[in-house]
């Protein structure tokens, strides 16, 4: 989908784009279960057809500890949250064609607590599906390590 940048950062930042939730067990992410990516595929693909906006969080219900995933349509690798931070990349008259991103957010993930990755240059094929289900599979093993070893240190501290 082409879309304005001047567009893009008023849709996203009036909310103005379609949100939709989905939750996923710790199982199924670890077994790369395709189902929630399929789902996300699916409500991308309506949503771009309509020339939509599209955010699709995927959060994982049974973790010992906060993970969400969110499927965007974005312009750059930016979240949405950043939106107006487009603009050091592009001119607010520019027209460019919407890709789509993983952003993974969590505490335990890494020093930003956050992550994104480019996992489609337009709709969603199913190679990308599985390569975007081991990046999910990998960016929670290195948060629920960080997690132990969280509490690990913390009792170290104390002794």
């Amino acid at each position: 989908m082409k879309i304005k940048i001047n567009d893009f950062i008023e849709k996203v930042t009036e909310g103005t784009f379609n949100q939709t939730s989905l939750e996923v067990s710790k199982d199924d992410l670890l077994q790369e279960s395709p189902w929630a990516l399929n789902k996300a595929k699916e409500q991308m693909d309506k949503d771009l057809s309509e020339n939509k906006l599209s955010q699709i969080m995927i959060h994982v219900v049974d973790s010992e500890f906060p993970i969400d995933f969110y499927v965007e349509s974005g312009v750059i690798n930016l979240p949405f949250d950043d939106a107006k931070k487009v603009t050091h990349f592009f001119d607010d008259d520019d027209e460019v064609e919407t890709k789509v991103y993983l952003s993974t957010r969590c505490d335990y993930l890494n020093a930003s607590r956050f992550h994104i990755d480019l996992i489609s240059e337009n709709e969603i094929n199913d190679t990308e599906i599985k390569q975007t289900m081991s990046i999910m599979k990998e960016n929670y093993e290195t948060s629920a390590e960080n997690f132990k070893n969280k509490d690990e240190n913390e009792v170290e501290k104390e002794d």
